[in-house]
Protein backbone atom coordinates (compact mmCIF):
# COMPACT_ATOMS: atom_id res chain seq x y z
CA UNK A 1 0.00 0.00 0.00
CA UNK A 2 0.98 3.38 -0.64
CA UNK A 3 1.95 4.61 2.81
CA UNK A 4 4.08 7.71 4.86
CA UNK A 5 4.14 9.64 1.02
CA UNK A 6 4.17 12.76 2.69
CA UNK A 7 7.56 12.13 4.61
CA UNK A 8 9.40 11.11 1.86
CA UNK A 9 11.32 13.42 -0.27
CA UNK A 10 11.70 11.52 -3.25
CA UNK A 11 9.96 10.47 -6.85
CA UNK A 12 9.72 7.77 -8.62
CA UNK A 13 9.50 7.39 -12.87
CA UNK A 14 8.13 3.88 -13.72
CA UNK A 15 8.65 3.64 -17.09
CA UNK A 16 6.56 1.54 -19.55
CA UNK A 17 9.03 0.16 -22.21
CA UNK A 18 11.91 0.87 -19.92
CA UNK A 19 14.87 -0.71 -22.23
CA UNK A 20 13.62 1.72 -24.97
CA UNK A 21 15.67 4.11 -26.69
CA UNK A 22 13.93 7.07 -24.73
CA UNK A 23 14.09 5.44 -21.47
CA UNK A 24 17.83 5.17 -21.63
CA UNK A 25 18.00 8.53 -22.43
CA UNK A 26 16.16 9.46 -19.53
CA UNK A 27 18.03 7.20 -17.43
CA UNK A 28 21.31 8.68 -19.05
CA UNK A 29 20.41 12.47 -19.08
CA UNK A 30 19.16 12.26 -15.27
CA UNK A 31 22.78 10.81 -14.21
CA UNK A 32 24.72 12.77 -16.23
CA UNK A 33 23.44 15.93 -14.81
CA UNK A 34 23.40 14.93 -11.30
CA UNK A 35 27.12 13.86 -12.25
CA UNK A 36 27.64 17.48 -13.69
CA UNK A 37 28.19 16.04 -17.47
CA UNK A 38 25.41 17.18 -19.01
CA UNK A 39 23.66 20.96 -18.73
CA UNK A 40 19.81 21.41 -18.41
CA UNK A 41 19.17 22.47 -22.35
CA UNK A 42 15.96 20.89 -23.07
CA UNK A 43 14.17 20.87 -20.12
CA UNK A 44 11.27 22.65 -19.87
CA UNK A 45 10.78 22.59 -16.46
CA UNK A 46 14.30 24.79 -16.35
CA UNK A 47 13.00 27.88 -17.87
CA UNK A 48 12.74 31.04 -16.19
CA UNK A 49 8.98 30.95 -16.88
CA UNK A 50 8.98 27.78 -14.19
CA UNK A 51 11.77 29.33 -11.70
CA UNK A 52 9.82 29.83 -8.74
CA UNK A 53 7.94 26.60 -8.88
CA UNK A 54 8.41 23.69 -6.23
CA UNK A 55 9.26 21.41 -8.75
CA UNK A 56 10.54 17.93 -7.81
CA UNK A 57 14.55 18.33 -8.09
CA UNK A 58 16.20 16.08 -10.72
CA UNK A 59 18.84 14.56 -8.47
CA UNK A 60 15.51 13.30 -6.25
CA UNK A 61 13.96 11.39 -9.15
CA UNK A 62 14.27 7.55 -8.81
CA UNK A 63 13.65 5.59 -12.06
CA UNK A 64 12.85 2.07 -12.37
CA UNK A 65 9.82 0.32 -14.98
CA UNK A 66 8.99 -2.86 -16.85
CA UNK A 67 9.75 -3.89 -20.45
CA UNK A 68 8.32 -6.76 -22.38
CA UNK A 69 12.18 -7.67 -23.49
CA UNK A 70 14.80 -9.45 -22.28
CA UNK A 71 17.91 -6.72 -22.08
CA UNK A 72 19.06 -4.44 -19.39
CA UNK A 73 19.42 -0.66 -18.46
CA UNK A 74 23.27 -0.56 -19.19
CA UNK A 75 22.71 -2.50 -22.86
CA UNK A 76 19.97 -0.19 -23.84
CA UNK A 77 22.19 2.71 -23.26
CA UNK A 78 25.16 0.84 -24.80
CA UNK A 79 22.89 0.37 -27.86
CA UNK A 80 21.90 4.30 -27.91
CA UNK A 81 25.15 5.41 -27.61
CA UNK A 82 26.22 2.82 -30.69
CA UNK A 83 23.44 3.76 -33.07
CA UNK A 84 23.25 7.84 -32.20
CA UNK A 85 26.59 8.34 -30.50
CA UNK A 86 24.67 10.93 -27.77
CA UNK A 87 25.87 9.51 -24.32
CA UNK A 88 29.71 9.75 -25.05
CA UNK A 89 31.87 7.08 -24.04
CA UNK A 90 33.59 8.01 -21.10
CA UNK A 91 29.88 9.42 -20.21
CA UNK A 92 28.44 5.82 -20.30
CA UNK A 93 31.85 4.68 -18.06
CA UNK A 94 30.81 7.43 -15.81
CA UNK A 95 27.17 6.65 -15.70
CA UNK A 96 27.33 2.92 -15.63
CA UNK A 97 26.64 2.27 -12.22
CA UNK A 98 23.59 4.70 -12.06
CA UNK A 99 22.12 2.53 -14.92
CA UNK A 100 22.94 -1.24 -13.01
CA UNK A 101 21.27 0.18 -10.12
CA UNK A 102 17.97 0.94 -11.88
CA UNK A 103 18.17 -1.88 -13.32
CA UNK A 104 17.44 -3.68 -9.90
CA UNK A 105 13.57 -2.04 -10.37
CA UNK A 106 12.66 -2.86 -13.75
CA UNK A 107 10.48 -5.47 -14.16
CA UNK A 108 8.90 -7.82 -16.82
CA UNK A 109 5.67 -6.12 -18.21
CA UNK A 110 2.02 -6.76 -19.75
CA UNK A 111 1.69 -7.32 -23.46
CA UNK A 112 -2.49 -6.99 -24.89
CA UNK A 113 -3.36 -6.63 -28.68
CA UNK A 114 0.14 -4.63 -29.42
CA UNK A 115 0.17 -6.70 -32.40
CA UNK A 116 2.56 -8.75 -34.72
CA UNK A 117 5.15 -5.57 -35.40
CA UNK A 118 5.39 -5.40 -31.23
CA UNK A 119 5.28 -9.27 -30.45
CA UNK A 120 8.43 -10.37 -32.85
CA UNK A 121 11.04 -8.23 -29.81
CA UNK A 122 8.64 -9.25 -26.60
CA UNK A 123 10.00 -12.05 -24.83
CA UNK A 124 6.60 -11.83 -22.70
CA UNK A 125 3.50 -14.11 -24.21
CA UNK A 126 0.57 -11.61 -25.52
CA UNK A 127 -2.70 -12.00 -23.25
CA UNK A 128 -0.62 -12.82 -20.08
CA UNK A 129 0.07 -16.64 -21.21
CA UNK A 130 -3.42 -16.82 -19.88
CA UNK A 131 -3.80 -14.90 -17.30
CA UNK A 132 -6.47 -13.25 -15.87
CA UNK A 133 -7.21 -9.15 -17.03
CA UNK A 134 -7.59 -9.18 -13.86
CA UNK A 135 -4.47 -10.71 -12.22
CA UNK A 136 -2.45 -8.84 -15.08
CA UNK A 137 -3.81 -5.99 -13.36
CA UNK A 138 -2.90 -6.31 -9.84
CA UNK A 139 0.39 -7.50 -11.09
CA UNK A 140 1.19 -4.57 -12.54
CA UNK A 141 -0.21 -2.65 -9.61
CA UNK A 142 2.43 -4.84 -7.32
CA UNK A 143 5.50 -4.22 -9.18
CA UNK A 144 4.74 -0.27 -8.81
CA UNK A 145 3.93 -0.88 -5.17
CA UNK A 146 7.07 -2.54 -4.72
CA UNK A 147 9.54 0.21 -6.50
CA UNK A 148 7.82 2.81 -4.08
CA UNK A 149 8.55 0.55 -0.97
CA UNK A 150 12.11 -0.60 -1.80
CA UNK A 151 12.92 3.10 -3.04
CA UNK A 152 11.05 4.94 -0.27
CA UNK A 153 9.04 7.35 -2.46
CA UNK A 154 6.81 9.84 -1.49
CA UNK A 155 4.71 9.25 -5.14
CA UNK A 156 5.37 7.50 -7.92
CA UNK A 157 4.17 8.95 -11.99
CA UNK A 158 3.48 6.03 -14.80
CA UNK A 159 4.40 7.24 -17.97
CA UNK A 160 4.03 4.73 -21.20
CA UNK A 161 6.98 4.98 -23.32
CA UNK A 162 5.92 1.73 -25.23
CA UNK A 163 5.61 1.20 -28.47
CA UNK A 164 2.56 2.31 -30.86
CA UNK A 165 0.12 -0.70 -30.21
CA UNK A 166 -2.09 -2.03 -33.37
CA UNK A 167 -5.02 -1.39 -30.90
CA UNK A 168 -5.99 1.47 -32.25
CA UNK A 169 -10.11 2.22 -32.33
CA UNK A 170 -10.75 3.74 -28.97
CA UNK A 171 -14.25 3.04 -29.99
CA UNK A 172 -13.83 -0.63 -29.63
CA UNK A 173 -12.55 0.00 -25.78
CA UNK A 174 -15.91 -0.15 -23.20
CA UNK A 175 -16.92 3.77 -23.00
CA UNK A 176 -17.88 3.99 -19.34
CA UNK A 177 -16.13 2.88 -15.87
CA UNK A 178 -19.16 0.24 -15.41
CA UNK A 179 -18.51 -1.24 -18.56
CA UNK A 180 -14.74 -1.50 -18.79
CA UNK A 181 -14.87 -3.08 -14.95
CA UNK A 182 -17.53 -5.65 -16.07
CA UNK A 183 -15.12 -6.57 -19.63
CA UNK A 184 -12.09 -6.62 -16.76
CA UNK A 185 -14.25 -8.70 -14.43
CA UNK A 186 -15.51 -11.02 -17.63
CA UNK A 187 -11.79 -11.37 -18.85
CA UNK A 188 -13.04 -9.29 -22.02
CA UNK A 189 -9.25 -9.59 -23.98
CA UNK A 190 -10.77 -8.53 -27.25
CA UNK A 191 -11.99 -5.04 -26.20
CA UNK A 192 -8.80 -4.20 -24.21
CA UNK A 193 -5.36 -3.47 -24.75
CA UNK A 194 -1.85 -3.11 -22.85
CA UNK A 195 -1.99 1.00 -23.11
CA UNK A 196 -5.69 0.41 -21.08
CA UNK A 197 -4.45 -1.76 -18.73
CA UNK A 198 -1.58 0.02 -17.74
CA UNK A 199 -3.80 3.50 -17.36
CA UNK A 200 -6.40 1.44 -15.61
CA UNK A 201 -3.41 -0.11 -12.92
CA UNK A 202 -1.61 2.94 -12.44
CA UNK A 203 -4.29 5.35 -12.17
CA UNK A 204 -6.88 2.63 -9.92
CA UNK A 205 -3.55 2.22 -7.06
CA UNK A 206 -3.67 6.12 -7.23
CA UNK A 207 -0.17 6.91 -9.45
CA UNK A 208 -0.63 9.82 -12.12
CA UNK A 209 -0.30 8.64 -15.32
CA UNK A 210 1.37 10.34 -18.30
CA UNK A 211 0.62 8.65 -21.79
CA UNK A 212 3.43 10.01 -24.10
CA UNK A 213 3.21 6.72 -26.53
CA UNK A 214 0.79 7.12 -29.46
CA UNK A 215 -1.77 4.17 -28.18
CA UNK A 216 -4.75 3.80 -27.03
CA UNK A 217 -4.64 4.73 -23.04
CA UNK A 218 -5.74 7.03 -20.49
CA UNK A 219 -7.61 9.30 -23.12
CA UNK A 220 -10.56 6.94 -23.50
CA UNK A 221 -13.73 8.04 -21.11
CA UNK A 222 -14.20 4.95 -19.12
CA UNK A 223 -10.69 5.80 -18.11
CA UNK A 224 -11.06 9.35 -17.25
CA UNK A 225 -14.29 8.66 -15.43
CA UNK A 226 -11.61 6.51 -13.07
CA UNK A 227 -9.39 9.51 -12.97
CA UNK A 228 -11.78 11.69 -11.93
CA UNK A 229 -12.98 9.03 -8.85
CA UNK A 230 -9.47 7.86 -7.78
CA UNK A 231 -8.90 11.37 -7.59
CA UNK A 232 -5.56 11.17 -9.87
CA UNK A 233 -3.77 13.70 -12.46
CA UNK A 234 -3.31 12.09 -15.62
CA UNK A 235 -2.25 13.82 -19.71
CA UNK A 236 -1.71 12.30 -23.10
CA UNK A 237 -1.05 11.65 -25.63
CA UNK A 238 1.45 11.05 -28.32
CA UNK A 239 4.48 13.10 -27.44
CA UNK A 240 5.19 16.42 -29.37
CA UNK A 241 8.94 16.25 -30.07
CA UNK A 242 10.14 16.91 -34.08
CA UNK A 243 8.22 17.40 -37.01
CA UNK A 244 4.50 17.94 -35.43
CA UNK A 245 5.99 20.45 -33.37
CA UNK A 246 7.65 22.68 -36.17
CA UNK A 247 4.01 22.13 -37.70
CA UNK A 248 2.51 23.38 -34.83
CA UNK A 249 4.41 26.48 -35.25
CA UNK A 250 4.38 27.34 -38.30
CA UNK A 251 1.00 26.83 -39.34
CA UNK A 252 -0.66 29.42 -37.38
CA UNK A 253 1.83 31.82 -39.79
CA UNK A 254 -0.14 30.76 -42.69
CA UNK A 255 -3.22 31.25 -40.73
CA UNK A 256 -2.12 34.72 -39.63
CA UNK A 257 -1.25 36.09 -42.81
CA UNK A 258 -4.13 34.94 -44.68
CA UNK A 259 -2.29 32.06 -46.93
CA UNK A 260 -4.35 29.46 -48.34
CA UNK A 261 -2.12 25.94 -48.23
CA UNK A 262 -2.99 24.23 -50.55
CA UNK A 263 -1.08 21.09 -49.70
CA UNK A 264 0.79 20.23 -46.74
CA UNK A 265 3.16 16.70 -47.17
CA UNK A 266 4.85 15.44 -45.03
CA UNK A 267 7.92 12.63 -44.97
CA UNK A 268 9.14 10.91 -42.29
CA UNK A 269 11.97 8.65 -42.32
CA UNK A 270 13.44 6.49 -39.00
CA UNK A 271 15.61 4.18 -37.64
CA UNK A 272 15.52 2.00 -34.09
CA UNK A 273 12.56 -0.19 -33.31
CA UNK A 274 9.85 2.66 -32.90
CA UNK A 275 10.50 2.53 -37.09
CA UNK A 276 10.36 -1.14 -37.32
CA UNK A 277 6.97 -1.08 -35.29
CA UNK A 278 5.92 1.91 -37.45
CA UNK A 279 6.17 0.18 -40.64
CA UNK A 280 3.10 -1.94 -39.85
CA UNK A 281 0.23 0.24 -41.10
CA UNK A 282 -1.94 -1.49 -37.75
CA UNK A 283 0.62 0.27 -35.29
CA UNK A 284 1.09 3.44 -37.64
CA UNK A 285 -2.39 3.99 -37.98
CA UNK A 286 -2.33 6.44 -34.50
CA UNK A 287 0.50 7.92 -34.93
CA UNK A 288 -0.61 9.28 -38.33
CA UNK A 289 -3.82 10.11 -37.41
CA UNK A 290 -2.32 12.65 -34.84
CA UNK A 291 -0.21 14.00 -36.99
CA UNK A 292 -2.61 15.01 -39.96
CA UNK A 293 -5.33 16.09 -37.34
CA UNK A 294 -2.83 18.81 -35.62
CA UNK A 295 -2.81 19.84 -39.60
CA UNK A 296 -6.41 20.30 -40.09
CA UNK A 297 -7.08 21.91 -36.60
CA UNK A 298 -5.17 24.96 -37.24
CA UNK A 299 -5.61 25.63 -40.68
CA UNK A 300 -9.45 24.54 -40.56
CA UNK A 301 -9.78 24.27 -44.47
CA UNK A 302 -11.10 20.20 -45.23
CA UNK A 303 -9.97 21.26 -48.98
CA UNK A 304 -6.30 20.94 -48.06
CA UNK A 305 -4.34 17.67 -49.60
CA UNK A 306 -2.79 16.92 -46.54
CA UNK A 307 -0.74 13.67 -46.46
CA UNK A 308 1.82 12.24 -43.66
CA UNK A 309 3.89 9.35 -44.35
CA UNK A 310 6.36 7.45 -42.25
CA UNK A 311 9.57 4.99 -43.62
CA UNK A 312 11.62 2.87 -41.67
CA UNK A 313 15.16 3.25 -42.56
CA UNK A 314 17.31 1.09 -40.34
CA UNK A 315 20.46 2.86 -40.81
CA UNK A 316 19.15 5.56 -39.43
CA UNK A 317 19.47 3.80 -36.12
CA UNK A 318 18.07 6.60 -33.15
CA UNK A 319 17.64 9.57 -35.96
CA UNK A 320 15.34 11.11 -37.80
CA UNK A 321 14.58 13.09 -40.69
CA UNK A 322 11.26 15.06 -41.92
CA UNK A 323 10.85 16.39 -45.25
CA UNK A 324 7.57 19.10 -45.64
CA UNK A 325 6.22 20.40 -49.11
CA UNK A 326 4.11 23.14 -48.31
CA UNK A 327 2.25 24.35 -51.46
CA UNK A 328 0.55 27.92 -50.54
CA UNK A 329 -1.62 30.78 -52.45
CA UNK A 330 -1.01 34.32 -51.79
CA UNK A 331 -1.98 37.58 -53.02
CA UNK A 332 -2.72 38.19 -56.68
CA UNK A 333 -3.39 33.94 -56.06
CA UNK A 334 -0.08 33.52 -56.56
CA UNK A 335 1.36 29.82 -56.05
CA UNK A 336 4.37 29.39 -54.46
CA UNK A 337 6.40 26.79 -52.36
CA UNK A 338 8.13 26.55 -48.60
CA UNK A 339 10.16 23.26 -47.60
CA UNK A 340 11.61 22.12 -44.20
CA UNK A 341 14.03 19.14 -43.45
CA UNK A 342 14.11 18.39 -39.55
CA UNK A 343 16.68 16.35 -38.86
CA UNK A 344 17.05 15.13 -35.32
CA UNK A 345 18.09 12.76 -32.53
CA UNK A 346 14.61 10.81 -31.49
CA UNK A 347 15.41 10.04 -27.79
CA UNK A 348 17.41 13.45 -27.04
CA UNK A 349 14.03 15.61 -28.37
CA UNK A 350 11.71 13.03 -26.28
CA UNK A 351 13.45 12.48 -22.61
CA UNK A 352 13.57 16.00 -21.52
CA UNK A 353 9.84 16.05 -21.87
CA UNK A 354 9.19 12.66 -19.81
CA UNK A 355 11.43 14.46 -17.20
CA UNK A 356 9.60 17.68 -17.35
CA UNK A 357 6.00 16.07 -17.41
CA UNK A 358 7.09 13.80 -14.31
CA UNK A 359 7.94 17.42 -12.67
CA UNK A 360 4.67 18.85 -13.76
CA UNK A 361 2.54 15.99 -12.90
CA UNK A 362 3.83 15.58 -9.62
CA UNK A 363 3.45 18.93 -8.45
CA UNK A 364 -0.09 18.78 -9.46
CA UNK A 365 -0.62 16.06 -7.73
CA UNK A 366 0.75 17.62 -4.81
CA UNK A 367 -1.80 20.26 -5.08
CA UNK A 368 -4.40 17.80 -5.09
CA UNK A 369 -5.33 18.36 -8.98
CA UNK A 370 -6.93 15.54 -10.69
CA UNK A 371 -8.41 14.28 -14.02
CA UNK A 372 -7.36 15.57 -17.33
CA UNK A 373 -3.96 18.05 -17.04
CA UNK A 374 -4.97 20.71 -19.84
CA UNK A 375 -2.28 22.98 -19.24
CA UNK A 376 0.49 20.75 -19.79
CA UNK A 377 -1.52 20.52 -23.73
CA UNK A 378 1.27 21.78 -25.66
CA UNK A 379 4.21 18.36 -24.70
CA UNK A 380 1.48 16.42 -27.02
CA UNK A 381 0.55 15.63 -30.71
CA UNK A 382 -3.26 15.04 -29.63
CA UNK A 383 -3.47 16.41 -26.37
CA UNK A 384 -6.45 15.03 -24.40
CA UNK A 385 -9.33 17.36 -23.55
CA UNK A 386 -7.70 20.47 -25.53
CA UNK A 387 -9.04 21.45 -29.16
CA UNK A 388 -6.21 24.20 -29.07
CA UNK A 389 -3.29 22.94 -31.11
CA UNK A 390 -1.21 26.09 -31.58
CA UNK A 391 1.94 25.66 -29.60
CA UNK A 392 2.58 29.44 -28.42
CA UNK A 393 -1.60 29.32 -27.48
CA UNK A 394 -0.72 25.63 -25.27
CA UNK A 395 2.29 27.37 -24.01
CA UNK A 396 0.66 30.00 -22.63
CA UNK A 397 -1.59 27.76 -21.03
CA UNK A 398 1.14 26.08 -19.31
CA UNK A 399 2.73 29.94 -17.99
CA UNK A 400 -0.96 30.82 -16.79
CA UNK A 401 -1.70 27.78 -14.90
CA UNK A 402 2.09 27.49 -13.71
CA UNK A 403 2.78 30.73 -12.50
Amino acid sequence: MKTDRVNKSKLGLWLIGAYGRISASVMAGLAGIRRGLYSKVGLVSELDDFRRLDLVPLEDIVVGGCDVRKSGTVEAAESLETGAHIIGEKNLDAIRDDLLRVQEDVEEGILLNAGEAVERFSSVKPGGNGMHIDAMIAQVQERIRRFQARNSLRDVIVVNLASAEAFGDAAAAPETLAELRRAIASNRKDVLSSGILYAYAAIDAGYPYVNFSPSVSSEIPAIMELAEERRVPHMGKDGKTGETLVKTVLAPMFAARNLKVLSWISHNILGNRDGAVLSDSRNARSKLENKAAALQNLLRDPGIDSQVRIDYVPSLDDWKTAWDFIHFTGFMDTRMIMQFTWQGCDSALAAPLVIDLARFIEQAHREGLYGVQRQLACFFKAPTGVHEQNFAKQYRMLKRHET
